[in-house]
């Protein structure tokens, strides 16, 4: 149950909503309002509600017993393109939607992290402050986003699909970042649309067309391998499960090395020419390397066996340290 000043918070949020979403700046109410009641509020409405993409930030007026709150709005925009901007990333919304039409929720959330990261690049602005490639706006109509825009953009897809998803945010690899968790059945997942972009990792050029799955629904001790967070005032979820992580759903997550599964994905997967694995530690992907491409053992698989002995072909793989996952792709000569 929520406490009184946890009730009128939420309150204030649903009537700044209200506003907002008719394009309303200004809010009035016939009482003196406590400012930490209407930061708090703001938050929430930050949080909760990514499809108002255009609040720059507020300002809050007393007169007598009336507080007044006044957003300002990004860019100065004014209201007719408010609108205009909006219904195009309502269409925008609807078309993604139809494509993730899965009867699975799992098959939802995957089709849309992966229309993300196809359809967008990672642009980070040269000036300071908001820009639109923070917001679903940016990333949706656009096609260009930093990481918020990203995180945004998917919390906004999952909201119309009605899965629980909200956005965290804090320090990975020294640089500010945020994310998405997301929940699945009775488990929260992490999820990071924004590093499965190849075009934001800057990959090799034979990598650059692979959808990555790194950090689709990740655990705890995946996530938090690379990234901690910073601010308090989000709901943090405690993800445990593995269950409905991509390797292991999809059978190749391996708790050690053995070049006898290496070899089976090899060959079950020919006609990809590629394939990629995630082990339970880094040592055993170390081991990987070492076996596969030092002591050149990869040679050795069953799908460069030909009548006269004869072996050739092309390779190239990476290596993924952090959450210890091998990608491959090769060619047969």
């Amino acid at each position: 149950m929520l406490s009184k000043n946890e009730l009128e918070i939420q309150v204030l949020c649903e009537e700044f909503y209200k506003a907002l979403s008719q394009f309303e700046t200004a809010i009035s109410f016939q009482k003196k309002v406590d400012m930490k009641h209407i930061s708090a509020a703001v938050s929430l409405l930050e949080q909760n509600y990514p499809e108002i993409f255009w609040i720059e930030g507020y300002t809050v007026r007393y007169t007598g017993s009336v507080s007044e709150v006044t957003f300002q709005v990004l860019n100065h925009y004014k209201t007719d393109a408010l609108k205009k901007m909006t219904a195009s990333l309502n269409q925008n919304v609807r078309i993604i939607l139809k494509s993730a039409n899965k009867p699975a929720a799992y098959d939802k959330i995957l089709s849309i992290h992966d229309y993300l990261v196809s359809h967008t690049v990672y642009d980070k602005p040269k000036t300071q402050g908001k820009t639109l490639r923070h917001t679903a706006y940016g990333c949706l109509v656009e096609g260009k986003a930093v990481c918020e825009g990203y995180s945004r953009a998917f919390q906004l897809l999952m909201k119309n699909l009605k899965i629980e998803c909200g956005i965290c945010s804090g320090i990975a690899r020294k640089e500010k970042h945020a994310w998405n968790y997301v929940r699945l059945g009775m488990n929260y997942y992490w999820i990071d649309v924004t590093w499965d972009d190849p075009c934001y990792q800057k990959k090799e050029s034979e990598f650059e067309k692979w959808i990555s799955h790194n950090y689709f629904l990740l655990n705890d001790d995946m996530a938090f391998r690379t990234r901690k967070i910073t601010k308090s005032d989000c709901f943090v979820p405690s993800c445990r499960s593995v269950k409905e992580n991509y390797f292991v759903k999809n059978k190749l997550f391996f708790k050690d090395y053995k070049f006898s599964e290496i070899d089976k994905l090899l060959s079950a997967h020919l006609k990809d020419g590629r394939i990629e694995m995630m082990f339970e530690s880094r040592h055993d992907l170390q081991n990987a390397v070492k076996d596969l491409f030092e002591k050149k053992n990869f040679w050795n698989a069953k799908i460069f066996e030909t009548k006269d002995g004869r072996k050739g072909g092309s390779v190239s793989y990476q290596a993924e340290e952090d959450l210890y996952i091998l990608r491959i792709i090769f060619k047969i000569k």
